[in-house]
């Protein structure tokens, strides 16, 4: 490999991708009670912190980034050995992180002029943010440059969307993610709205009044999205929270649906991790695509 794919924990990949890939990863910091935090991914997994959540309805969890001394510690082993670098980061609109990210590989490059770090905002969160950290992982297997290799991901980001759901809205009010008067009008109505993150911000994706026909509709929305284009020259993956029986029976569904459009690869599993499950609840469920670098 040409270069090392880095990314925070917020990716959501799977272990086995981690080890297959060799992709380094940060982790955020979660907290039930706001005192005292876990590493996501280290000491608490997504299963626990799910469990977590779904005995404690009422108790919204919260993030915090790395800190500074993370962040160096962390890339500073990579900047000794004088490897070339891709950094992944949860959206800026979402995280704070981007920037003093940004510093850090700025003086560690100083200090150890042989390597060289790129810093990616993905534009992204969860297992869409999987999905580019893997292509980006391909492209170091398949001999891309650095350079190369971050070209060609400014293009791809572009290429993703994720369209979820979840069955509680009040953690992404709390998160600041909607507004108030969002969380209202769906109490009121009894409504799910559904949601999509585009260009590294969620965005409303329409309305729907029960959680069944919102899992049908992001079904309909992730078709509606491929009517025109050639659906193999992408990945799709799924992914969720703590209702694994719900999502296995979501799953087969979507797997059927995208066979009926001609789709030939496999329909990716993930767990939607601890750094957005504090936003979305114990229940989000959802589809990330993201088209193939090599298409």
């Amino acid at each position: 490999m040409k270069f090392r794919v880095l990314s925070d924990s917020s990716c959501d990949i799977t272990k086995e991708q981690e080890e297959q890939y060799h992709i380094g990863i940060i982790p955020y910091y979660v907290s039930m009670d706001g005192v005292h935090y876990k590493k996501d991914r280290v000491e608490i997994t997504a299963e626990e912190f799910y469990r977590e959540m779904a005995e404690n309805p009422g108790v919204y969890p919260k993030t915090s980034t790395p800190t500074q001394v993370d962040l160096y510690n962390f890339f500073l082993p990579y900047a000794k050995a004088g490897e070339q670098v891709l950094y992944f980061n949860l959206t800026a609109k979402f995280s704070s992180s981007y920037q003093s990210i940004t510093l850090i590989a700025e003086e560690l490059m100083e200090e150890y002029p042989a390597c060289k770090i790129i810093v990616v905002d993905s534009y992204s969160a969860t297992v869409q943010e999987g999905l580019l950290v893997t292509e980006a992982a391909r492209m170091a297997e398949d001999g891309l440059t650095l350079e190369e290799a971050a070209k060609r991901i400014e293009t791809l980001k572009m290429t993703s969307r994720i369209f979820f759901t979840t069955a509680d809205l009040s953690y992404l009010q709390k998160g600041g993610r909607v507004g108030k008067a969002m969380i209202q009008v769906a109490s009121m109505l009894k409504i799910k709205p559904m949601i999509q993150l585009y260009e590294g911000e969620l965005q409303a994706a329409g309305i729907v009044r029960s959680r069944k026909k919102s899992l049908q509709r992001f079904i309909d929305d992730t078709k509606r999205f491929f009517k025109d284009k050639n659906i193999n020259d992408y990945r799709i993956c799924t992914g969720y929270g703590y209702d694994k029986e719900e999502f296995d029976a979501l799953y087969a569904e979507v797997v059927e649906e995208m066979r009926q459009l001609g789709f030939q690869g496999e329909v990716e599993q993930y767990h939607i991790g601890c750094t957005i499950g504090v936003h979305t609840g114990p229940t989000p469920i959802g589809i990330a695509v993201i088209k193939k670098y090599d298409a």
